[in-house]
């Protein structure tokens, strides 16, 4: 049909985009949720989480409202533009017999046999013909919200309407888990200027995402507004990176308490620390 090739044609998405057991791979459901405004939204919903080894099955279920459409199955790897997998009788050129579909009425199943490291990949079905549903997506991390705008922009570009296009994602994440480094970085000079004092805590090069970064001073825990932590964020390697900053008064800095960033991971033995204090940057 022209819709679908103009769609494997012209999507264009930028690039947005460790070890518990050695050769594991997480594969994580990412669904973006696609809402109307005055329509009943066509329901397209994938699994949530899976955990396999290299080697093992993957399923991905993609669940529609009804049986009255035809699924299309797309993937995008990390750095290239998304590209087609199957839709109906038709099936990529080149894709390997490891990939099998089946629909079974609401439930349709992207197969993959033997997991490798190269079918890293978000995974996404997608309705190209079903009414209701509008190019939205609520509060995510950046990468796919500019996943989700791209495909938006382009399917408008190539006159394939995205209010009657709803999609369902699945990121599968398949490579060795990788734990983060810590970088804190902490105030310098003196004396101390007005305002407050920021020390920032750095997690880097970790994957899959799940760190948690916790303060603490003096050994008590900090929980309150002075800390300050971003979401995560993909990067061009397929790693992870985060940042926590921990504001003080210039008074409480100058108390000469000792402030301490902590990092677990599942990827980590145990978790990573660094700590600072006035004493130490002066």
């Amino acid at each position: 049909p022209a819709f679908l090739k103009a769609l494997r044609s012209s999507l264009i998405i930028p690039t947005s985009e460790d070890a518990m057991i050695l050769n594991s791979v997480s594969v994580t459901a990412l669904l973006l949720s696609l809402t109307v405004t005055g329509l009943a939204a066509y329901s397209l919903t994938q699994e949530k989480s899976k955990l396999a080894k290299l080697g093992d099955k993957v399923s991905i279920l993609c669940t529609a409202e009804n049986d009255n459409n035809y699924l299309t199955w797309f993937r995008q790897k990390a750095g290239s533009p998304p590209e087609f997998l199957q839709f109906k009788d038709q099936r990529a050129s080149g894709l390997p017999d490891r990939f099998t579909f089946l629909d079974s009425g609401i439930q349709d199943y992207l197969n993959i046999e033997g997991v490798r490291a190269e079918d890293e990949a978000v995974y996404y079905c997608a309705c190209l013909k079903c009414g209701g549903a509008q190019c939205y997506s609520p509060a995510e991390p950046p990468y796919k919200n500019l996943l989700l705008h791209f495909l938006c922009r382009n399917l408008l570009r190539n006159g394939v309407n995205p209010r009657t296009t709803p999609y369902s994602f699945t990121l599968i994440s398949a490579r060795p888990s990788s734990p983060p480094s810590l970088v804190l970085l902490t105030p310098s000079g003196s004396p101390l200027s007005d305002g407050d004092v920021s020390v920032v805590c750095v997690a880097r090069g970790f994957y899959p995402d799940g760190v948690t970064v916790s303060w603490s001073e003096n050994s008590s825990s900090m929980t309150g507004d002075e800390v300050q932590t971003s979401p995560s964020l993909r990067q061009a390697d397929g790693t992870f990176s985060q940042t926590s900053v921990l504001k003080l008064s210039k008074q409480r800095w100058s108390s000469g308490r000792t402030y301490t960033c902590r990092l677990s991971h599942p990827a980590l033995s145990a978790p990573l620390s660094q700590s600072t204090s006035l004493d130490q940057c002066v």
